[in-house]
Formats: C-alpha cells, sequence, structure tokens
C-alpha cells in the first residue's frame, strides 16, 4: 500500500498571494486598495493622537488633512512612479497612467503630494505647516509601513528569489511572477543554514516596512 507523503517544508512555508479579497458582482475588491486605505486611516488617526497630546488645538484639522493629504499623497506617488521611474513605457501606454490597480506608487511622490496638500491647508487655516509637521511626522512613518505591505501584496515590488522553498507564490498578471516565475521557490537542500538564509532573503523586502513601524 502506497505510503502517505510527509510534509516537508516546501509544503508548509509556501504560500500563494491572493490580490483580490473578495468580488461584488464583478467588481474586485483588491488587497492593495484596502490596505492604502489602511495606511491613509491609520496615518491620519496616529497624527490625530499626536495633534492632541501637543495641546494646540490642531487635531480637529486632521480629518480633513488626512483626507486630502491623503488623495494628494496617491496621485504624487503615481505621478512620480510614471515620470521618473517607468516614463519610458508610460509613454507608449498612456491610458495606463490611470491604472493605479496595478501597482506603480512612488513614496517619495506620496510624501511630497501629501505635505504639499496639509502645507496648503495649514496656509488657508492660518497655521504654521512647519510646526503642524514637526507634531505629525511620526505619523508618516505609520502609513509608509502598512504601504508597503500593500506593494507586498500586488507583486508590484518584492524581495529576491529565496532560493529555496521558503517563500510567497505571485500569481500569473504580477510583475513579480513575469520576474522570476517560480524561481523563488526551487528546490535546496535542507538544513537549518539554509532555511534561516531562505528566510531572511524573502525577508529583503518587507524589511522597511517593519522597520518603519518601529521607528513611529
Amino acid at each position: 500500500r502506497d505510503q502517505p507523503r510527509s510534509r516537508g517544508l516546501g509544503d508548509v512555508y509556501k504560500r500563494q498571494v491572493h490580490q483580490y479579497l473578495f468580488f461584488i458582482g464583478n467588481f474586485p475588491i483588491r488587497m492593495y486598495g484596502l490596505m492604502l486605505c489602511t495606511a491613509i486611516f491609520m496615518a491620519t488617526g496616529t497624527a490625530y493622537f499626536l495633534a492632541y497630546k501637543d495641546g494646540r488645538g490642531w487635531e480637529k484639522y486632521l480629518p480633513d488633512i488626512g483626507i486630502y493629504g491623503g488623495f494628494a499623497g496617491i496621485i504624487g506617488a503615481r505621478l512620480w512612479d510614471v515620470f521618473f521611474f517607468d516614463w519610458a513605457y508610460y509613454s507608449d501606454h498612456l491610458s495606463e497612467i490611470f491604472f493605479v490597480w496595478q501597482g506603480g506608487m512612488a513614496i517619495q511622490g506620496g510624501i511630497v503630494g501629501g505635505i504639499l496638500a496639509g502645507a496648503l491647508y495649514c496656509r488657508a487655516h492660518k497655521i504654521n505647516w512647519i510646526d503642524m509637521l514637526d507634531v505629525i511626522s511620526p505619523a508618516l512613518f505609520i502609513g509608509q509601513s502598512i504601504g508597503r505591505m500593500a506593494n507586498l501584496l500586488n507583486g508590484d515590488a518584492f524581495g529576491a528569489p529565496t532560493g529555496g522553498d521558503f517563500g510567497i507564490l505571485y500569481p500569473v498578471g504580477t510583475l513579480a511572477r513575469s520576474t522570476y516565475g517560480n524561481a523563488p521557490y526551487g528546490r535546496q537542500k535542507s538544513g537549518k543554514d539554509r532555511l534561516m538564509s531562505s528566510f531572511l532573503r524573502c525577508s529583503s523586502y518587507s524589511s522597511p516596512g517593519l522597520t518603519n513601524a518601529a521607528s513611529a
């Protein structure tokens, strides 16, 4: 009688990433969008708390700043990626500039857009925007850390291949899959040293997000 096959490390530690949380009809609810919204809400909530603790009454402005800064940050992040990182592609595919759900957001543009919107809002309400930024800037680390998780789940930013059985499998259609295919998850000799090496390499992309969360 055939013996049951034992589960190796590859069976345990290889996990498929699912880009879609669920569908409403034919409309997908993407993990990418959910994590970006979470990043904006968490950053705004943190900023509100910091402004409240500061004691100057600025917390009442934070919901509006969060909304304007969030939208401006998304626009800035997209435009920065398009014009500074991937213009060679988008110059021939102009209609895809608006396809933000495919990924392609640069944190540099997100910070510039968010700060610019916040500064204009502060100026309109006669608040020193430098002082405001000094109070709420730690909230940027929270937003950035969760935003990195969005990139990881979307497969548009990812670490190097692990060279072993420990890692993440991305579905067809993601940048990660088109770049490496199943290469990150090839067989490797067993051993604790190899497992730790695979873990560290698999974690190479997510570590900035963890660092940002710890810094905040």
